[in-house]
């Protein structure tokens, strides 16, 4: 490990000390923070290299100066293959703040429209004499071009020569640091996700870059490793006290107008502007609305390209066609989901916001078999109750207020609804807060917090409403 002091490049250390209150009343702690960049080529980027189909497909490329995307017709595709020693350079379980690749643009032949070029995980460990058909020598991927698991971001990247483009890997970094893909080497692939087209590539600086300062490098921050009760407040927290959420049934993002609209309930998103956003309803590769795509990640890079930052995503596949998502435009310290009974299930994300570690999660129980219901809630807080306060539990619960399912949560939760109505913060363009109808089905239940405001907003444009349900926007005051 090389120290950076001044003009030394490659691994470097950088030590802050940084005093925070876990909570008001709370001793004054001090927590160490440690950034380290990731750029010695073979050693902490341990390989990097572009793949390339067709005619090309069993020619290796780890000796070009350059990483290349493209996306068109066979023999031109082009994929980038990255894979960075978390394993020896960044301690095992620690948290990690922020972890940012940054890529420097060589060349394109770009007409000035920008590309979508999505991260994704390698499920694979890779080599250096991997190609479009082999992860190493002799070894075939599952299927041509790599095999891949979930997309961590998307990047709208351009033409301008010399023009640095940062991708978040906070996620990536953090769930290869804990062990939960076996291996902790990080190990991404940037791939193109846009439409076919001969003005699609893109040509970034590899680590034989004559210029050290344009190669690839891996910044990442992290502080000590989390508590096992998952209590500590040691992550640098998002800065700011306010968090905003919405619960929202965007069903399959079929329309009143009968249409499948992506881009229309991603306008919306992006309009009412949440933290943290709830989604019910998402198809995975099925029916109509979505019968070639996994519907989230349409949906984030939608989002990502409507408000131009970087969003992050928790999906659970609750049956085989559809589930729940988690959008957030804070960084995810931790994830999980949790299956329920009769096709249904729960996704769970960990956000800091100002120094406090908070547990947000996306539900949706049955509608028409009431026993179900009852028993999917039950599960629900069985499950949610082994996370940390403060908690947000938001879905759609296919209930009424009043009614024995309801008291289920609200019992344990503070109903945001009421409680915003109490402080006359209460707004909705339906006077008794409806979300589906006449019926007030969808909730954002709390613990821990305090409820600023709550609004039903009208979603209707141009005599459409985008969903047959409407979100339920709450603003959460964090402490």
């Amino acid at each position: 490990m090389h120290f950076h002091f001044h003009s030394i490049r490659r691994a470097r250390f950088v030590i802050a000390t940084l005093l925070g209150i876990a909570a008001i009343g709370a001793p004054r702690l001090t927590f160490a923070q440690t950034t380290v960049t990731l750029d010695a080529p073979g050693s902490e980027l341990n390989s990097d290299m572009t793949i390339r189909d067709g005619g090309f497909g069993s020619v290796n490329y780890s000796g070009s100066d350059s990483l290349e995307s493209k996306r068109s017709s066979q023999n031109y595709n082009r994929r980038i293959l990255l894979k960075f020693d978390t394993h020896n350079r960044i301690p095992s379980g620690a948290v990690i703040n922020r972890a940012t690749l940054y890529l420097t643009l060589k060349g394109s032949d770009g007409d000035g429209t920008k590309r979508p070029i999505a991260v994704y995980r390698v499920k694979r460990s890779f080599h250096g004499d991997a190609t479009w058909f082999e992860y190493t020598n002799g070894s075939r991927w599952s299927a041509p071009g790599g095999d891949f698991g979930e997309k961590y971001t998307t990047k709208y990247v351009g033409s301008a020569i010399g023009a640095s483009y940062l991708f978040d890997l906070t996620q990536a970094v953090q769930k290869a640091v804990n062990g939960d893909y076996g291996s902790r080497y990080t190990r991404v692939a940037l791939v193109d996700v846009g439409s076919p087209g001969s003005s699609s590539y893109r040509r970034f600086h590899s680590s034989r870059s004559s210029n050290g300062s344009l190669r690839p490098r891996l910044v990442i921050s992290y502080g000590a490793a989390a508590s096992s009760d998952a209590t500590s407040d040691s992550t640098t927290s998002t800065s700011g006290t306010t968090l905003r959420v919405m619960q929202w049934n965007i069903h399959k993002t079929k329309g009143s107008d009968g249409r499948c609209n992506a881009d229309r309930t991603a306008s919306w998103i992006a309009k009412l502007n949440p933290h943290v956003a709830s989604l019910n309803e998402i198809s995975y590769y099925s029916g109509y609305c979505s019968p070639n795509a996994d519907q989230g990640a349409t949906l984030e890079a939608l989002v990502e390209r409507k408000t131009g930052r970087n969003w992050y995503r928790k999906f659970v596949r609750a049956n085989e066609k559809e589930g729940n998502v988690i959008l957030s435009r804070l960084p995810i310290a931790s994830s999980s989901a949790h299956q329920l009974s009769y096709g249904r299930g729960v996704a769970q994300i960990r956000v800091v916001l100002n120094g406090r570690n908070v547990n947000i999660f996306s539900a949706h129980v049955d509608y028409s078999n009431s026993s179900w219901r009852t028993t999917q809630i039950n599960q629900l807080k069985s499950w949610v109750s082994g996370f940390s306060s403060p908690r947000v539990v938001m879905g759609d619960f296919n209930t009424n207020p009043g009614t024995s399912d309801y008291k289920l949560m609200a019992s344990a939760y503070g109903d945001s609804w009421v409680q915003a109505k109490q402080k006359g913060t209460a707004t909705s363009y339906k006077s008794n807060g409806a979300t589906h109808g006449g019926s007030r089905f969808d909730y954002v239940f709390q613990k821990g917090l305090t409820v600023k405001s709550v609004n039903v907003p009208n979603t209707k444009s141009n005599g459409v409403y985008p969903s047959d349900h409407d979100p339920v926007v709450t603003v959460i005051s964090v402490q």
